[in-house]
Formats: structure tokens, sequence, C-alpha cells
């Protein structure tokens, strides 16, 4: 091919006509594994007075034990005797038949879904004693998979006038890795925010009409808010998550998704984690985001949630169905792989298919003390002195404390793996937006809950024993997202913005480059033999050409000092030609944002 020819494929690359995309071979997914916790650990669990009501999961594929959510065995009603008994589940049957439903779509005709969540009984006892003597002689029997005592509950592990400040300079765990976990590289990728991805957050409650979540609000509410218990803690999590990108208060690594929450008091029998997750399930498709924003005391002390076998089972349907889950370690400082644990969290004997978080310090390169770990642990963030909103220490405009507009809440001190938690999700959920916004369908399909553990796992900054700290610009590469193209700096008006771009390929002064820009996004395969796909919708701006002198090619863009262009986006792609194999391709696509 001709220089002028290859000169010519470029300017007119995206005028090319787009071949049909073929259909490729159904993704296939890892399975998570199903384990119950041994009848002998869950009679040895110690059982509070307070605790007067025994969870009955009845064995699988047994048509004689249970039907239409009421107990058919014999042996175990006449243990249970004149106790009150109830479906575990109960006010959430629409929820289980379409989680069933869903279930059943997605296994193979010849097998039976991992696990039923209409097995699952309470009995009502008059106190601990009684729960505890109940407990084991249920779990004598066979058609018992397992009887524990009920869990009691847990405590969880910030523009209205006057104008808030801008605190997003005090949120460093959004700095490069690494000491934080690089946001610019999350806010400078096309899809980085989130766009497309559900968010499910599982905890108390939340500050509906807090200024800086747009993406929170009476319609997030899955059910009702039947308390205001941790209401903070909610606010603090849904900040991190999705405060708005803008120039007050602080920014969330992910402020395009569609922020959904379901609170663990909302069920009719109180506190339960299982339960929330059921009544807000319906609401995911696969490649959401589940947040388990709980812990529970395990033998040792505070672990993650999922040591309650219906938590577990509520969290393996998510991640069976194709839902990413990403849940707490703890704030108990539990060694996980204790054998005291009976193996419960050796993800090779009993795995949820969650991802789990635990802590840091402020950037530290050190467990935080209270912080659980063990092999168990996925990767870890920030557990100390994390700025976000909620709580009021920080900024609430009236004074500090409860005076204050809880709407304008802000705090210096959020902690423990709730906030690391809170974090990852933040960052799980904007690799899914930028999966959705740059790969093929099959590509970002790939990118499920497994895929994404296992990057976690091996890219970002190890951490003795809680595995890494992710490192979002090593996540996008290693994820396929990035494929040259790069934005040097936050973008700010009246500033010079940088843009550069690397090829895949050793450059030579015969290798061209080009940068194009939009306005709007696309996501469309090229016409074969070229490579990459356009990720730009029409009509299209020309920015530069040349070949390549050094390594990199760079585009320097003069932002005009106009406040109209605060809350813009604008969007671009790279363009290389390589003379010696006559490949063209296209690079990932970035955004110019200035924050609003």
């Amino acid at each position: 091919m001709s220089r002028r020819t290859a000169w010519a494929l470029l300017g007119f690359t995206f005028l090319i006509a787009f071949a049909s995309e073929a259909r490729g071979q159904e993704v296939l997914r890892r399975q998570p594994i199903r384990g119950v916790m041994p009848k002998a650990i869950a009679n040895a669990l110690p059982v509070d007075q307070a605790q007067d009501r025994v969870v009955v999961k009845l064995v699988e594929n047994r048509a004689d034990v249970a039907d239409r959510q009421q107990i058919l065995a014999a042996n175990v009603l006449s243990v249970i005797g004149e106790r009150e008994v109830l479906p575990f589940f109960r006010g959430l049957e629409a929820q289980l038949d379409e989680i069933r439903r869903r279930q059943l779509a997605a296994t193979p005709s010849d097998q039976a879904p991992v696990v039923d969540l209409s097995l699952y009984f309470e009995v009502v006892t008059t106190n601990g004693e009684e729960t505890r003597e109940l407990v084991h002689r249920l779990n004598e029997l066979e058609c018992v998979e397992l009887a524990y005592p009920r869990e009691l509950p847990s405590p969880p592990p910030g523009d209205i006038a006057p104008p808030t400040p801008d605190f997003t300079g005090l949120q460093g765990y959004r700095v490069p890795a690494p000491i934080g976990l690089d946001g610019h590289a999350v806010s400078s990728m096309a899809g980085g925010m989130g766009a497309g991805v559900r968010v499910l957050d599982i905890e108390g409650a939340w500050e509906l009409a807090h200024e800086d979540i747009a993406a929170l609000g009476p319609a997030s509410v899955i059910g009702v808010l039947p308390s205001q218990l941790y209401i903070d803690h909610g606010t603090a999590v849904a900040g991190i998550i999705a405060a708005d990108a803008d120039a007050h208060g602080i920014m969330g690594f992910s402020p395009d998704v569609e922020f959904l929450v379901s609170s663990v008091y909302n069920a009719p029998s109180g506190f339960s984690g299982a339960q929330a997750i059921a009544n807000g399930l319906p609401s995911l498709s696969p490649g959401d985001v589940l947040v388990i924003e709980l812990h529970t005391p395990n033998l040792l002390g505070y672990g993650p949630t999922e040591w309650i076998q219906a938590d577990f089972d509520a969290i393996l349907v998510a991640t069976n169905l194709g839902v990413v889950t990403v849940e707490a370690a703890g704030n108990g400082g539990v060694d996980l792989d204790s054998p005291v644990l009976g193996g419960l969290f050796d993800i090779n004997v009993r795995d949820s298919g969650a991802i789990i978080v635990g802590a840091t310090g402020a950037g530290t390169f050190t467990r935080a003390g209270f912080s659980s770990y063990g092999s168990r642990v996925d990767v870890n963030g920030w557990g100390r002195q994390v700025h976000t909103t909620g709580y009021g220490d920080l900024f609430n405009a009236s004074g500090l404390g409860s005076s204050g507009d809880p709407r304008q809440f802000y705090t210096r001190n959020f902690s423990g793996t709730s906030s690391a938690t809170a974090i990852v999700s933040g960052v799980v959920a904007s690799l899914r937006g930028a999966a959705i916004a740059q790969l093929s369908p099959n590509d970002a399909a790939a990118l499920d809950g497994f895929a994404i553990r296992n990057l976690l796992r091996t890219t970002g900054t190890p951490i003795p024993t809680i595995s890494n700290r992710p490192d979002c610009s090593a996540l996008f590469v290693a994820a396929g997202i990035t494929s040259g193209l790069s934005v040097r700096s936050e973008p700010q008006i009246g500033q010079v913005c940088h843009f550069d771009l690397d090829p895949a390929f050793a450059s030579s002064s015969s290798d061209l480059w080009a940068f194009v820009g939009s306005f709007a996004k696309d996501n469309q395969p090229m016409t074969p033999p070229f490579g990459g796909r356009i990720l730009l919708a029409a009509p299209l701006s020309p920015f530069g050409f040349g070949s390549f002198t050094t390594t990199q090619a760079t585009l320097s863009w003069a932002i005009p000092n106009a406040m109209a262009l605060r809350g813009l986006r604008y969007y671009l792609q790279g363009i290389t030609y390589e003379n010696a194999t006559g490949m063209l391709a296209t690079t990932n696509s970035v955004q110019c944002f200035v924050r609003r």
C-alpha cells in the first residue's frame, strides 16, 4: 500500500461501511462452588438469649420435604411441634418466583439450579436456650440440610446553598497508584463513569436527597425504607461510588451508574442480608454490580456476611446469574484461613463467587489491624480517612454535628472495610461501564465477576495478607480496554490538555497516526481485515495526523476559558497505520470532560 493510499485511509476510516459482527460462541463462565456450613459448626455456634429464631434449610431436589413454601416432611414438623414456622423469604414470593425463573433459564435442562431459596424456613422460639436445643435436634434429621440460629442485626463495616467547596483534592484514594487507585484513569476513559451499569447497595439506609448524589433518590429504593439506622453509612458508600462529577463536594468513581438500594431492615422478619439481596436481585442483569456492605460475627470475630448460610446462598444465586458481587471482608481482624472456621472461606471448598475486600490505612502498604484477612480476600482499598458524603464532620454549612442539613453532610473519616468495599465497587462499576462502551458484546460479557476477580488479584499494588490495591490504569490495560490512547491529566478550562497515543507496534517514520473526535459515542466493528472498533458517532472531526517521529504521538488541545464548557463531554479516538504490515487499526476511546 502506498503512503498516499494510507493517508487516504486514515482520512476516511470512519466512513467505511461497517460489517455485521459475527455471532461469537456463548461466553463460558466459571461457576461458583456451593458449600454448606457443617452441622457440627452450626451446633457449636454461640447463641445469645435474644436469638429467638432458628433458620432451617431443607435438602435440595426432594419433592417430599416441602412444597409452595410449606414444610411437608413429617419428622421435621414433629421436631418443630407447636412452634410457629414461616417461610424465611416471606413477603418476597414474587421476587423468588422471578429469581427461580432466571435460574431455570440459565441452567442446562439436565441439571437443577444450584440452590432453591424457597427451601429456607424460620422457626420462632422463646429464648436462646430453646434455639440452641432446636438447632441440635433439627440437624439430626437427614432431610434438614442445615439449621442454625438466626443472626442478630450487626452494625455496618456527604449543591445546596450555601455553596459547597470542592473536596476532590482531599480524595487521596483517587490519586494514581500505588498510593491511590487512579480515579483519573476512570474519569478519562469513555464509559468509565459507569454508564449502562446498575449498582445495588445492600445495607441499612441512605440520605436520598443528598445534594451531591444525583443517582441516589426515591426512585433508587427497592421496596421501602423502614429504618434510618446507619443512614450516614449508606450515604458515604453511595458518595464514593456515585457522587456527582462536578466542582462541588466530592466525586464518585462511577457517577453515571443507575444506583439502587435494598435495606437489610426491609424484610417482614427484621434484619436480613439474604432477604435484602432477594428483594433487589430481580432488578439486576448480568454484568450489574451488587455491593454487600455488611459483616457478621463468626467463631473468631466479624468477617464476611457469607458466613451465614442464607446470605452465602443468596450471593451464590446472584453470581450464578452473572451479577458481579463485591463483599466486605469485615472489621474483626479475623484470619479467614483459620482451621477454626472449618474451611468455609477456602475458595476450593466453598466459593460464593463474590469479590471480597480487605482494608489498609490511608494509602499505606499494610493491612489495617481491624481488617479480616487471608487467602479468600481478593482485593483491598483504603480503610481510613476516606473523604465522602455523610456524617458532617468535614462540612455541613451549619456547624458540625446533627444541627446541620444532612443533605449537605461531608466527612473526612469514613473508614473500615466499608469504605474499602465502596471504593472497589466504584472501580468494578467503572470497569464494567468501559467494557460495555468499548469492547464487543461478547468480550464485554466475558468480563464477568470471575474475570474481574482474577484481574484484581493479578494487577495493582500487593499488600500482604489482603491481596492487591487496584490500579485502574493497569486494570483497563489488562482487561483489553485500553489500546493505546490516554489523557495525561484532568482537563481544565483555559489550560492545555494532552492526549497520548502509543501504537501497538514498534513505530518508525513510515508509520502513521491520526486523531478524530465526536460529541457522541458509538461501538461498531471495523470492516475486516482492519482491526479494532469504531467508538465515535458521526459527525466526526479530525484533530491532526502525521508520521511517528517518536514512539508516541501527542495531541495538545487548548481548552477555551469558557464556563459553558463545564460538564461537556467530548470523545476522541486514535487511528494507526503500520506500513510494514499494511494494518490499519483503532485505539480505545477517551473522554475530555471538564467537571461542571
